[in-house]
């Protein structure tokens, strides 16, 4: 059996395992009478949230590559991103879902020096997009962490988007290409090229929004579009259960959700995701409903573009492409 066979079939039986286990420990009678009240109108709005947020995501990826001097089709614009969704999902910290999508540019004629800062850039604006709305996140949700206050966190807030901001703009100098060539030096000497290779390539991908600056700002706007109506599948799937849906605190805690699943070591962020959804959204659900919720968004924001993702990439490159990079 091959790598890629036996961590496909590890992967179905770990999602199958989380998903078990969190309608067993938050399902309940009460929970089993609200099923019977379910509006099946939520299923449509979460589709819909999930195809608008698919279209703006393929407007972002077209208008970058357009910028970057080339075209890409609407069959190459789906390929790549539920390729991002399929080796996202099989490799740790989603680090596959970034190579996936360079190798599908590349298969359109994208060359990877190109494709690679596109693809950077493409993350690095949703992550941008979430941080500049933590303070607003803070600022109308009374979201309580343990030891921290309120206070202290909108100044975190705060100090994270100026940080962003400033960090853009030193990235570009020589005083970061000396820091980083002093930190690869200090802790790894023999990668220091590889550092330096890294640093030109978002460099690369930030110069070709600094030629567009219009276009850019649109891209932007099109990722915190895209973004909004993903995170749109929750309250979408609440409704199944109740009408009274907070949906601007939904989304704000869909923000922070997604800014911590950025950074979650497991694959697709299993177990991570599901833990925080049932934290965060419990108080705004009946009793006993989160966990299937919180099953069903994640079938629904991941699990669906995973297999459409899978077929896309077999298509195209077959198992050998697939085998090669989950194992390296």
């Amino acid at each position: 059996m091959s790598k890629m066979m036996r961590r496909g079939i590890l992967m179905f039986f770990l999602l199958l395992a989380v998903s078990l286990g969190i309608i067993y420990y938050t399902i309940d009678l009460e929970a089993l009478k609200t099923i019977t009240t379910f509006n099946h109108e939520s299923l449509f709005l979460a589709i819909l949230a999930l195809a608008l947020g698919m279209y703006f995501d393929g407007l972002r990826l077209q208008r970058l590559v357009r910028i970057g001097g080339y075209q890409l089709s609407l069959k190459a614009v789906l390929r790549v991103i539920f390729s991002n969704y399929f080796m996202a999902m099989l490799t740790p910290g989603a680090s596959g879902g970034a190579v996936a999508q360079v190798l599908v540019l590349k298969s359109y004629n994208v060359p990877i020096s190109k494709g690679t800062p596109i693809v950077l850039i493409r993350t690095v604006f949703s992550i941008m997009f979430l941080v500049i709305m933590l303070p607003f996140v803070f600022l109308y949700d009374a979201i309580e962490i343990p030891y921290i206050s309120r206070d202290m966190l909108l100044v975190f807030s705060f100090l994270a988007v100026i940080a962003t901001l400033i960090g853009t703009y030193i990235l570009q100098t020589v005083y970061m290409r000396q820091f980083v060539y002093n930190l690869a030096q200090r802790y790894k000497a023999n990668k220091t090229k590889d550092w330096l290779a890294k640093l030109e390539t978002l460099n690369q991908g930030l110069s070709l929004l600094y030629k567009k600056p219009v276009q850019s700002f649109i891209v932007f706007i099109e990722s915190g579009l895209s973004l909004i109506f993903l995170y749109c599948i929750a309250p979408a799937l609440m409704f199944a259960f109740t009408t009274n849906v907070p949906i601007i605190t939904i989304l704000d805690r869909m923000i922070l959700l997604n800014l911590i699943l950025y950074f979650a070591p497991t694959p697709g962020g299993t177990g991570i995701a599901e833990g925080l959804f049932i934290l965060l959204f419990a108080p705004y659900v009946p009793s006993g409903t989160v966990g299937i919720i919180a099953v069903a968004w994640r079938v629904m924001a991941e699990y669906i573009p995973f297999f459409i993702g899978m077929y896309a990439v077999l298509t195209l490159y077959g198992r050998q492409f697939v085998a090669q990079e989950t194992s390296n």
